[in-house]
C-alpha cells in the first residue's frame, strides 16, 4: 500500500506540470504523509536498521529550516546576522513598524514556509523508501520500479511529443507534462541508468539458469527498451545538462563494471563483453545527439532561457549572498529576496533560482544547514559506494544504478534546479532513501 501511494504521488506531481501547481501538490503530500505512516509503523521486526547518523542528519536538517521561521529577538538577529538586521530595520522604518519587533531569521517567511511544505514530503518519501527497500532487499529492483515507469510513461509521452512535432513540420525541444526542459530531462536522465542495469542484472541472472533462458532473455530486452526510451527522451528535450548528465552516469556504471571485473577476475564472463560495455559512452556521445542538440552545444549562448553568461554572473553574484548571511542563511525560498541588494545581472529579469542547486542551498540554509546535508549526501554516498565494491554484494547492479542516478542529478544541478521541482525532488528522495538502505557491512 504504501508503495502504491508513493508511486500515484509522483505519477500525480510529474503529470501535473512537475508537482509546481499548490492545489495540486497538496494531494500528493497527503498520499506521501500516509505512505510514510503506513511504511514507518510497522512491527520493529520488520523495520529498516536504525542509524542514528542518518536520523540525526536529517532531523538536524529540518530542525534548522523550521528554527528559520522562529521570532527570535531583535538583539540575537542584530549579533548573528547583521545584514538581516540592517535590511529588516530599513524596511520597517519605510513601512512605519517597530524596529525592536521579534522577527525570523528568514527574509521572507511565506516563501519559507511554503517551501518547507515541499522539503518535508520528500523527507518523507525519504524514510518510506528507505523502509521499501529493506523489505525486499532480496529484491531491491522492485523497490525502485515505480520511479522508472513513471519515468518511462513520460519519456513515451515525449517522443510521441516529437513526433507529432516532425510530422508537422515543426522543430524544437520537447518537455512531456513539465513546463521547462531541462526538468523533464532530470527526470528522464535519473531513471535511465537504472533501467539500463536493471537490463544487466536479469542478463547476469539469466547466465546461472541454463534451463530458462528465454525468461530472462526477453525481461533484458523488455528493460533495454525502456532504457532506450528514457535515453531518446533526454536527446529530443535538447537538454545540454541533461545529455552530460546521462553520459556521465553511463561513464560511471561502465567504470564500476570494469573495476569490479578487474578486481575479482572469477567472473565468468570474458573481458571482450566487458570491453563492450565500455564503449557504450563513447557511442552515445558521437552517434546519439540530433542536429538540433549539436547546434545548441555549438552555441551556448543561443538560447531564449538564462544564457551562459548570464548565469555566471548569476553565481557570481549569490556568491555575495552567501557571504551576507553565511551564518543564518537567507531562509529556504527566500533567495530572490536575498538577492536584491547584489542583483546585477539580467535586472529586468525575476531571478527567484540561482541555476546551481549547490550555491541557492548553500546562500539559503547557511553553514548551519549546509553541513547536516552534507553530511547525509556522505552517508548515502558511502553505503552505495560499500555496495558497489563489496565483493559479497548480492545486487551490485542495483548499488551501481543508484550511484549512477544520484550522479547524474548532481552533475545536472550544476547549472539548473532540478531538485527545487517537487516531482523531481520526490524523485531524488526516493532513490536516497532506496540507497539508505545499504548496510554499510557485508
Amino acid at each position: 500500500m504504501a508503495c502504491l501511494l508513493l508511486a500515484a504521488s509522483l505519477g500525480a506531481a510529474a503529470f501535473e506540470g512537475g508537482g509546481v501547481h499548490p492545489n495540486q501538490w497538496a494531494w500528493s503530500a497527503l498520499a506521501i504523509s500516509l505512505a510514510a505512516g503506513i511504511a514507518l509503523f510497522r512491527p520493529s521486526g520488520t523495520r529498516a536498521p536504525k542509524s542514528k547518523w542518518l536520523s540525526g542528519a536529517l532531523a538536524a536538517l529540518l530542525g534548522w529550516v523550521t528554527f528559520q521561521l522562529a521570532p527570535l529577538p531583535p538583539s540575537l538577529i542584530q549579533s548573528v546576522s547583521p545584514e538581516h538586521w540592517n535590511a529588516l530595520v530599513t524596511a520597517r522604518q519605510l513601512a512605519d513598524h517597530r524596529p525592536e519587533k521579534w522577527a525570523a531569521l528568514s527574509l521572507a517567511p511565506a516563501a519559507t514556509w511554503q517551501r518547507l511544505l515541499a522539503v518535508l514530503p520528500a523527507a518523507a518519501t525519504f524514510l518510506a523508501a528507505r523502509e521499501m527497500a529493506w523489505w525486499w532487499r532480496d529484491r531491491p529492483w522492485v523497490a525502485i520500479a515505480p520511479v522508472i515507469g513513471v519515468a518511462w510513461l513520460e519519456s513515451v509521452l515525449g517522443l510521441v511529443q516529437f513526433y507529432l512535432m516532425r510530422t508537422a513540420g515543426y522543430g524544437g525541444s520537447v518537455s512531456g507534462t513539465y513546463a521547462n526542459r531541462d526538468h523533464f530531462a532530470g527526470l528522464l536522465e535519473m531513471a535511465f541508468p537504472l533501467a539500463l542495469l536493471w537490463a544487466l542484472a536479469v542478463w547476469r541472472g539469466g547466465d546461472s539458469n541454463s534451463r530458462q533462458k528465454i525468461r530472462p532473455a526477453l525481461g533484458s530486452a523488455l528493460l533495454f527498451a525502456v532504457a532506450a526510451c528514457l535515453l531518446l527522451g533526454v536527446v529530443v528535450s535538447l537538454s545540454r545538462m541533461g545529455f552530460l548528465s546521462v553520459l556521465a552516469a553511463i561513464a560511471l556504471a561502465a567504470l564500476v563494471i570494469s573495476l569490479r571485473h578487474f578486481r575479482y577476475p572469477r567472473n565468468p564472463r570474458p573481458a571482450w563483453q566487458w570491453a563492450a560495455v565500455l564503449t557504450v559512452p563513447l557511442v552515445i556521445a558521437v552517434f546519439l545527439p540530433t542536429r538540433e542538440l549539436v547546434l545548441r552545444f555549438a552555441d551556448l549562448t543561443a538560447t531564449e532561457e538564462i544564457s551562459r553568461d548570464d548565469r555566471i554572473g548569476i553565481w557570481k553574484d549569490t556568491t555575495k549572498v552567501i557571504a551576507d548571511y553565511v551564518w543564518t542563511g537567507t531562509g529556504l525560498g527566500a533567495y530572490e529576496r536575498g538577492l536584491y541588494r547584489h542583483k546585477i545581472v539580467a535586472p529586468t529579469r525575476t531571478v527567484d533560482f540561482a541555476h546551481n542547486d549547490y550555491l541557492q542551498a548553500l546562500a539559503e540554509l547557511g553553514i548551519p544547514g549546509a553541513v547536516p546535508a552534507a553530511a547525509l549526501a556522505i552517508l548515502i554516498l558511502s553505503r552505495l559506494v560499500s555496495g558497489v565494491l563489496r565483493r559479497e554484494s548480492k545486487n551490485p547492479e542495483w548499488a551501481t544504478g543508484l550511484l549512477a542516478a544520484l550522479l547524474a542529478i548532481a552533475v545536472h544541478s550544476l547549472a539548473d534546479f532540478n531538485l527545487y521541482i517537487p516531482a523531481n525532488a520526490l524523485t531524488f528522495a526516493w532513490l536516497s532513501g532506496a540507497a539508505a538502505s545499504l548496510e554499510t557491512k557485508g
